[in-house]
């Protein structure tokens, strides 16, 4: 489990206006959320970067230690970020309140190695990866950076399913243990047709 400090500061004002004057600032608006309370907030954007850049990326148990009146500290992963669909600007980010002692769900990334590239184009197969990333349940300390799976011993025309997924300790999978995670389809190539297939249609 990766942590990171980030220190914000608690916003009073919200709107569009606030929102591009923090952007020229080099900050951006979010919003701390869950049991019970939300508290609007303003953050480095090269913070968030960093962030979503690190090997945990979005499932990084952040330190937040929110600056105003009267200061608060909590522990928070982030949920949500808003990016401009033309220039991928970041607009926005939500955070959501963890308690470290609660299960909660998350997105975790597989990471796919071993990949046998040479044994499938041998067999005409093509490996097809249906699903990059599953929904886990578990206790923030054990959210894992991501869940490998080694596909040393895939052969052609085998089919990887959600079930065959090795966990870490304290990880829960959240999805039908029937789903195809990747496949090695093997194709088929169509028949030449025969000197005598080819002639049953001459006059």
């Amino acid at each position: 489990m990766e942590t990171v400090r980030l220190v914000v500061q608690k916003r009073h004002r919200v709107g569009k206006g606030v929102a591009r004057q923090l952007r020229r600032a080099g900050q951006l608006p979010a919003v701390v959320y869950g049991h019970g309370t939300t508290v609007a907030i303003a953050l480095g954007e090269k913070e968030l970067v960093s962030i979503r850049q690190s090997e945990a990326g979005e499932n990084t148990i952040v330190d937040l230690v929110i600056e105003g009146e009267t200061s608060e500290s909590c522990q928070a992963i982030l949920r949500e970020v808003q990016i401009n669909p033309v220039s991928g600007a970041l607009l926005h980010a939500d955070f959501y309140r963890v308690d470290m002692s609660q299960v909660l769900t998350v997105t975790v990334p597989l990471l796919f190695i071993n990949e046998p590239h040479s044994r499938l184009q041998g067999a005409n197969a093509v490996l097809t990866h249906l699903w990059r990333e599953v929904e886990v349940t578990c206790l923030p300390r054990d959210i894992p950076d991501d869940i490998t799976v080694d596909l040393a011993d895939f052969q052609p025309g085998e089919m990887l399913k959600a079930g065959a997924l090795v966990l870490p300790p304290g990880v829960t999978l959240m999805m039908d243990v029937e789903e195809v995670i990747a496949t090695a389809h093997v194709e088929v190539e169509a028949a030449e047709p025969s000197e005598a297939e080819e002639g049953e249609g001459a006059p």
